[in-house]
């Protein structure tokens, strides 16, 4: 199990949709339990949607007609059974940039149990590999402006942004319009002596601060956590800072309005504060994973001056 660059001569540049994977394989294993696991593993459920989506779209490439166009897409996972056992995965293999999987076994059996060894590492790398897409392509059309400064920190916004609401240069709010409802970021920071973060403490500030930052359509209406569902909690990494993840559904009080958001408790221990970057969706209807995608891209963007 590996992960390697393919020799440095032209590749063309990738081509496809965002969170999308071709799969080449024969057609009798995608249609037995070999493409079966392949979907659990790379189509399980987007986490913190409020309905099902699947974390990558799967297109199925039979072995014999994968030549051409066909090996320009971005991420790709080639199966085959032959005589070992292996599996790995390749940077920029036939066009750049792009992550190969590659997965032989002898069997059908041993298929799958190199496809479970390395499933958390691959999808990773294709989740990394999405999100560097979307910034880029971001980066075709960024939003101008020095508000985030006030706050001393930079963040990478598609263009169709606009600032929302803002209040003592400490909370700010940017929204974009989609064609039923907004994409929206908002910013603001707390002191370090808040103490340890949990998910409790996430929810009670987030909570605190939607109750009179975000205010619903309806007077007496504001954003919150939503109570049915217990949102994911992650310690992680954001560039060099220690951070925290949470996402999930949120609702708003005295109104029926709901939606995905995703959130980033930020350890900025030079400044002496928690940074807060959250992202949220409206859009009642919609397929809502590109607009994650798309909030997860501009938080990853964060850089702190």
């Amino acid at each position: 199990m590996s992960c390697e660059n393919a020799p440095n001569n032209y590749k063309p540049k990738s081509s496809g949709n965002i969170h999308t994977i071709s799969v080449v394989i024969d057609g009798d294993l995608w249609k037995g339990h070999v493409g079966d696991e392949l979907r659990n593993v790379f189509s399980s459920e987007f986490e913190g949607l409020p309905q099902q989506e699947p974390m990558f779209s799967l297109i199925h490439i039979p072995t014999k007609v994968f030549s051409g166009f066909t090996r320009e897409g971005r991420n790709i996972i080639q199966v085959s059974r032959n005589n070992i056992d292996s599996t790995f995965i390749v940077k920029n293999k036939y066009a750049s940039p792009q992550i190969v999987l590659t997965i032989n076994g002898k069997t059908n059996k041993e298929i799958i149990k190199q496809l479970k060894k390395i499933s958390s590492k691959a999808k990773l790398a294709f989740v990394n590999n999405e999100i560097k897409e979307k910034q880029k392509r971001i980066k075709k059309s960024v939003l101008k402006t020095d508000e985030f400064k006030s706050l001393g920190i930079d963040l990478t916004l598609p263009s169709a942004y606009r600032l929302f609401k803002k209040e003592n240069q400490n909370k700010l709010w940017f929204q974009r319009e989609t064609k039923k409802g907004s994409v929206n970021i908002i910013t603001y920071t707390l002191p370090l002596s808040i103490g340890e973060t949990d998910l409790n403490k996430v929810i009670s500030i987030r909570d605190s601060i939607g109750k009179e930052f975000v205010p619903g359509r309806n007077e007496g209406s504001y954003i919150v956590t939503e109570k049915a569902y217990k949102p994911f909690f992650n310690k992680t990494k954001l560039r060099s800072f220690n951070a925290y993840e949470t996402k999930g559904t949120w609702e708003v009080v005295n109104d029926y309005m709901a939606g995905p958001f995703l959130n980033y408790f930020i350890e900025d221990l030079k400044n002496n504060r928690i940074l807060v970057v959250e992202g949220f969706v409206f859009s009642p209807s919609d397929r809502k994973r590109e607009y994650m995608v798309e909030i997860a891209a501009i938080i990853k963007s964060l850089r702190i001056l």
